[in-house]
């Protein structure tokens, strides 16, 4: 539990975890924390006036580091210093590292507010959709610069040895070394089977892992091995792709990239794709230096 923080105005704020009949304030401040509640601790967030109840935070804690951070302030109370308060009293219980996502364009404000605090902006996923034919062709067109090289080819990822699959799959995005998971996962999803598997020589190099949904086609991953042929493996799994949605009835394509992904962020330009969805990873460290407080929301709500 957290000691009182002084508010701008007003008594001061204590955290506590919800007691057993406040557990419903705290869902109705929070609900999409409860969608994976595993881990997580809560604090509402209280005075000794009325209102009492003024917000309620949520985080999990690894040592000294809170990360999947949520902070949700009444509407009445915000911008009166309190969530710059509650962010100081997380730090004063022994937090050295805050860490949150914001969804940038349902909640606008609350990016504001971590900079102001002293969050920085750690990383990001901006999703984006493209008109199908527009990828297509500009795909056709880098494709026809060059001649792919001998013994690459795309086999369909039920015709793959998912046990390769799967290795790739956790090498380069699960970062993770179990390979049954992954391989259970590839078999038990029908919507993944069309999905192109890039072969050199009959070694699996590569994957781009799609699936249908309404009229976009879903790009869930892409990666390529390391090497001399790996922008090849990239246009042939892209092109393949586009051409498995376009036989499908399918108009667009969606797919998105971290911050450091700057390749596919010139391609989304190129391809004049509309942003659909930001979400910004946030961090607060103890060598941040917190300045005026100007939004309402911390990390996602």
């Amino acid at each position: 539990m957290s000691g009182p923080v002084d508010a701008t105005a007003g008594a001061p704020v204590r955290l506590r975890p919800p007691r057993p009949a406040e557990w419903p304030a705290c869902r109705m401040l929070l609900p999409e924390t409860f969608a994976d509640v595993e881990g997580r601790e809560y604090r509402l967030c209280l005075r000794d006036e009325s209102p009492r109840l003024v917000g309620a935070v949520s985080f999990r804690r690894s040592g000294t580091a809170l990360t999947g951070l949520r902070l949700h302030l009444v509407p009445a109370m915000r911008r009166q210093g309190l969530g710059r308060q509650i962010v100081q009293a997380l730090r004063s219980d022994g937090a050295t590292t805050l860490t949150g996502l914001i969804d940038v364009r349902q909640e606008p404000a609350a990016a504001s507010f971590c900079e102001a605090v002293g969050f920085q902006r750690t990383d990001g996923l901006t999703t984006v959709e493209a008109d199908l034919t527009v990828f297509r062709e500009y795909l056709r067109g880098l494709m026809q610069r060059g001649s792919l090289p001998d013994g690459l080819c795309t086999v369909p990822l039920r015709e793959a040895s998912l046990r390769d699959v799967a290795r790739l799959h956790a090498q380069h995005i699960a970062h993770g070394s179990a390979l049954n998971p992954w391989r259970a996962q590839f078999a038990e999803m029908p919507g993944l089977g069309d999905s192109p598997v890039a072969l050199l020589h009959g070694r699996v190099v590569g994957m781009l892992l799609w699936e249908p949904e309404g009229d976009l086609g879903v790009v869930r991953s892409l990666v390529g091995e390391a090497g001399a042929v790996t922008r090849w493996v990239n246009l042939l799994l892209l092109s393949t792709t586009a051409d498995l949605i376009l036989a499908g009835g399918m108009q667009r394509v969606r797919f998105d990239f971290v911050d450091s992904n700057r390749n596919t962020r010139k391609l989304a330009q190129r391809l004049n794709a509309v942003v659909v969805r930001e979400l910004a990873e946030y961090t607060l460290r103890d060598n941040s230096s917190p300045v005026n407080e100007a939004g309402a929301k911390a990390p996602l709500r």
